[in-house]
């Protein structure tokens, strides 16, 4: 059985330092989709370990800004995402 958890990812934004976190099954998998899908004038920072992700509903984060392009954040087409 896989593990979920839940991680801590701080990024910057116009020399400002945010945090938003993200459910992935490792630090290396939240980290790639954060890089993937962020927006060019953001910056990732640092990624930590909250907990695991235990199900329910979360407090989303209060950010100012998304550090997600909404165009980018889609599918990938250019790869297999079920490949490992």
């Amino acid at each position: 059985m896989w593990q979920n958890y839940i991680f801590g990812m701080h990024w910057m934004h116009d020399g400002k330092m945010y945090y938003d976190e993200l459910p992935a099954e490792s630090e290396e998998e939240a980290a790639a989709y954060f890089i993937d899908h962020m927006r060019d004038d953001v910056s990732l920072v640092r990624v930590e370990l909250v907990g695991p992700n235990e199900g329910g509903v979360r407090e989303p984060a209060h950010s100012p800004y998304s550090p997600f392009d909404p165009l980018k954040a889609r599918r990938r087409t250019d790869r297999d995402e079920d490949a490992r």
